[in-house]
């Protein structure tokens, strides 16, 4: 589960292979199997999830 800045939790998957996305400070949101790096809007609080 990753949490953002504002509180919202969530479980988020690569829409390519299906697996769970991991957040490095540096990189941001990517997927460890396929290096995709990902943008996401946080459902929580409308703003980009970094």
């Amino acid at each position: 589960m990753l949490r953002h800045s504002c509180g919202y939790n969530s479980k988020i998957i690569c829409k390519k292979c299906g697996t769970e996305l991991l957040y490095r400070e540096r990189a941001g949101l990517y997927c460890p199997a396929c290096g995709r790096r990902v943008s996401v809007i946080c459902p929580g609080c409308g703003k980009v999830w970094d």
